[in-house]
């Protein structure tokens, strides 16, 4: 029997109920669990354990929906927990997206194009999309380990914190965000053909147009984590509660970034963001988000000299409708940025580091990348099927890298997936193990890669 503490008993009841085995809150028989909704024990890195064990796997289908910390308080929640969407298919069903229809040039509408399908179903299915009548979305497997872990009720992981003044937050105070990503169908038949085996096949990782992608982005900042509380961003923004390291949370919606393969796009991707507007009067407080800007090209060669020039980016485009806080947090030489992101990059540079094995950073954030040369190494314009290339971390210069780098196709949660099945050859609990194919053996000279970057 696994036995956990009293104080975790709220959570267990869940797993009791959820596994089908009619036991005491204070011990759970995963073996009594009905064939297909497993609770496991097991370790930090998703090995099983003897009972009891230090983390417990929910497993509903081939990938682990979360790996809890046996240890949380679930200081009284009741459910429902977090189911991860991973009934990939093979093919995407029929939709359409409006957005391929809208240029560049029209940034408000064809923001408001991705925001407005991504939202449509999911507001009222409360961001589950297992409830969502409208259209399927899915969720990336395997970020369920490392410090940043998907939380089990929202099936949120940890993103950039931020430390004041940044942001207007007093100095030195420093606070957490979270977030969870949604891809629609064509977009999870990708994610379904990478992980088709029990491990991944990098050479598939590439998607087709019509993917779209979005993330929903949370804060844990209060009013009084502001120079001045009445310049809090999130007033009657929409509220999240998430299970942390500090037990329950409530979170406030910061962010949400978007995303779709476009064939116009000299990168074949635009990304995008969004800042939450507290000014804003729609009757849905979901609604109230307004697009920040984005990006479908780098701009090479644009530095903040350009800018101090007047020169205008040609790549990316900034909202008429972008909240004043949002503003003054764009990315390097003005392209567009959201508000919790590093301002050292941009949306679409960051994301355009998506390779495995990890070899360069998100951006040019070293104070190595000390000159413009260095830092536009991040702002070039290739497509999805080329790697981005390695940087030496101790000099900030282009060096020759190690192992065949492959690209990733934009997708940085794809990039945090492969990297713990294959740099830090974490378990999936939930199906059998096998040994790790020979095109992506070449990992070993990036061992020592950080965990996890986004």
């Amino acid at each position: 029997m696994i036995r956990f503490p009293a104080r975790v008993a709220t959570i267990f009841s869940f797993f009791a109920v959820f596994c089908g085995a009619a036991i005491p809150t204070s011990a759970l028989s995963f073996d009594a669990c009905r064939t297909g909704s497993r609770c496991l024990p097991v370790d930090t890195n998703g090995k099983i354990v003897p009972q009891p064990g230090p983390f417990v796997a929910q497993c509903t289908g081939r990938f682990p929906d979360f790996i809890v910390n046996s240890s949380f308080d679930a200081g009284g929640y009741t459910g429902p927990w977090f189911l991860l969407s991973q009934n990939y298919p093979a093919t995407a069903p029929q939709d359409s997206y409006p957005w391929l229809k809208i240029d560049f040039s029209d940034v408000d509408r064809y923001l408001f194009a991705l925001r407005d399908y991504s939202f449509e179903g999911m507001i009222e299915s409360d961001f589950r999309p297992e409830r969502n009548s409208v259209r399927p979305w899915f969720h990336m497997p395997l970020m369920t380990y490392g410090p940043l872990r998907r939380e089990p009720i929202r099936g949120l992981t940890e993103e950039r914190s931020v430390t004041g003044p940044e942001l207007g937050l007093k100095p030195n105070v420093t606070i957490r965000n979270f977030a969870i990503g949604f891809y629609n169908a064509p977009g999870a038949t990708t994610i379904g053909n990478v992980w088709a085996s029990a491990n991944p096949t990098l050479a598939t990782a590439r998607f087709a147009e019509g993917t779209a992608s979005f993330k929903i982005l949370f804060s844990n900042a209060k009013p009084e984590d502001f120079t001045d509380p009445s310049a809090d961003p999130m007033t009657g923004a929409p509220e999240f509660t998430i299970l942390t390291d500090k037990g329950l949370q409530t979170l406030r919606l910061l962010q949400m970034d978007v995303a779709a393969v476009d064939s116009r796009a000299p990168t074949g991707w635009v990304f995008g963001t969004f800042a939450f507007d507290k000014t804003a009067t729609d009757a849905v407080s979901w609604k109230r988000l307004r697009p920040v800007g984005m990006s479908w090209g780098n701009d090479e060669n644009y530095t903040p000299a350009d800018r101090a020039a007047g020169k205008k980016l040609t790549e990316s485009g900034l909202s008429s409708q972008i909240p004043g806080f949002a503003l003054k947090h764009l990315g390097w030489a003005g392209r567009p940025n959201g508000p919790v992101d590093n301002p050292a990059s941009g949306c679409l540079s960051c994301h355009g580091t998506a390779q495995f094995p990890v070899a360069a950073a998100l951006g040019p954030f070293s104070n190595k990348c000390d000159t413009d040369a260095k830092r536009l190494f991040w702002f070039r314009n290739f497509r999805g099927d080329t790697p981005f290339g390695a940087v030496d971390p101790a000099t900030c210069e282009q060096t020759t890298p190690a192992a065949e780098l492959k690209s990733l196709d934009f997708s940085l949660q794809m990039k945090v997936a492969i990297q713990n099945a294959v740099q830090f050859k974490v378990t999936n609990p939930c199906a059998p193990a096998a040994p790790l194919d020979a095109d992506i053996l070449s990992a070993a000279p990036y061992s020592n890669a950080p965990r996890v970057e986004r």
